[in-house]
């Protein structure tokens, strides 16, 4: 009878999965055409229907997520991804964690895109702070909403909060609780977010993940070069460079770097370092 029990459950299971697959081989028939079909049924309702598979409808609610963002970087047209369409990959994300509020992948993907991208980055800090309350074990989501709070929000005393809170966790980077107390002064954030984001490629291991955060690095670095130098310009003559050509002209910097992007740096009317394109 011993035997006979898990045969029979993998009997019963074999035609769920099989219908699976099949739904997720149509997946590309199932995504958004327009404004109109982007509506997401609301949690409470897909976890209804999922009856008690809620990881296996969490698993194929992620994929569309996947299928979809994966199909806009075969468009040639600017933006690429429209505004109501980032809507919609929110719900599907939130979604997806509702069924799984355990599920990591939902998570990571919406720091990586809707945050940079989409521009939807309180939106990205309420998933945070569900999967943070849930993987209370985890320390890589409270310092996503540390990092979202500081570089985004400019909201420093909530990001030091959230980086205490990271700390505190198991495996935990030690430098999570100096960085949450320098939090405490003004200005750096150009040094600040360059070591945010090494902390963040430290653990990474997707590869596609880790090439976007790479170049993010370089361009935050290039930017706190030029920082420094027009601090130095400053200090030995006395008023601020109204160019960038004024501190290579004068020999501060043999040359300004490169924007990875493929921008130009400039300096502002503000007097602050900035990108052409937007680090986009």
């Amino acid at each position: 009878m011993q035997r006979v029990l898990p045969i029979v459950l993998i009997l019963l299971l074999l035609p769920i999965h099989a219908s699976i697959l099949s739904k997720v081989a149509e997946g590309n028939k199932l995504l958004p055409k327009g404004e109109g079909t982007s509506y997401v049924l609301p949690s409470p309702i897909l976890k209804i229907m999922s009856l008690e598979f809620d990881g296996i409808a969490s698993d194929y609610t992620f994929l569309k997520a996947l299928v979809f963002f994966g199909s806009t970087f075969e468009r040639k047209e600017r933006p690429r991804v429209k505004e109501w369409e980032w809507r919609w990959f929110y719900n599907i994300l939130n979604a997806s964690t509702h069924l799984d509020p355990y599920f990591l992948d939902p998570y990571y993907v919406a720091q990586a895109h809707l945050t940079w991208e989409g521009n939807m980055v309180r939106e990205t800090n309420a998933l945070l702070e569900k999967g943070s309350r849930y993987r209370d074990w985890d320390w890589v989501l409270p310092f996503y909403l540390g990092f979202n709070s500081f570089y985004f929000l400019l909201e420093d005393a909530k990001a030091s909060e959230y980086l205490m809170e990271a700390s505190k966790r198991p495996d935990a980077s030690p430098i999570l609780a100096s960085l949450a107390t320098r939090l405490a002064y003004k200005g750096k954030k150009t040094e600040n977010a360059v070591i945010f984001l090494q902390e963040i490629l430290s653990g990474t291991d997707d590869e596609n993940t880790k090439k976007m955060y790479e170049t993010r690095l370089n361009a935050l670095k290039a930017i706190l070069f030029l920082e420094r130098a027009a601090t130095a310009y400053q200090e030995r003559f006395k008023r601020p460079p109204e160019k960038l050509e004024d501190m290579t002209a004068k020999n501060v910097i043999r040359e300004i770097p490169k924007d990875p992007y493929g921008g130009k740096f400039y300096i502002d009317k503000d007097g602050s370092i900035k990108t052409t394109s937007e680090l986009r």
